[in-house]
């Protein structure tokens, strides 16, 4: 079995996953942009999106990602390459630009001041997000972007890996587990 076809079959499902991705931040996030957005700067700019350290470049490649939805007070972070994934699930809740985060496999809680603003440093990326500590352990900075229409494009099948995630700890039982 050659190694291209474990590639083309992970494409095929990445794609699939990009469209239930786009189709869930479409019915969740709206059509429209966000105005404050825009701007960079509104702490609430840190839920329901996707926060990524670094872009890959080879397959090995380490990549720490981040996301805290708010239909309900979950996130996950996640340090991955093609190969490889560790991911931890977490409980929140956010006070302005401080975000208080208990994971509940371990029992560790962190405090931690955040602060979104515009960057360019990372292009597509145009919102930078850096915390005073990691909460995880990982980086310190994160790039996301502030157009919920360019994140579907970009970032769909990465999204909807993550809500899988979360999925399991949270839906059907109506609230979150404490």
């Amino acid at each position: 079995m050659s190694q291209r076809t474990p590639l083309r079959s992970i494409a095929v499902v990445l794609a699939a996953v990009t469209l239930l991705g786009g189709a869930w931040l479409y019915r969740h996030r709206g059509a429209g942009g966000d105005g404050d957005a825009q701007r960079g700067s509104d702490p609430a700019l840190l839920l329901d999106r996707i926060w990524v350290d670094s872009r890959p470049e080879k397959y090995t490649d380490y990549t720490n990602v981040m996301l805290a939805i708010s239909d309900a007070p979950l996130g996950v972070f996640q340090k991955a390459s093609a190969y490889q994934a560790t991911t931890e699930l977490f409980e929140y809740k956010r006070r302005e630009a401080r975000f208080l985060v208990h994971f509940p496999q371990t029992g560790k809680k962190r405090e931690v001041k955040y602060r979104i603003t515009e960057c360019k440093d990372l292009p597509p990326f145009d919102l930078c997000l850096d915390f005073s500590q990691n909460p995880w352990g990982g980086p310190r900075r994160y790039y996301g972007m502030a157009d919920p229409d360019k994140e579907r494009t970009e970032l769909g099948a990465l999204r909807h890996m993550l809500e899988q995630r979360l999925q399991p700890s949270w839906q059907g039982s109506g609230s979150v587990p404490r």
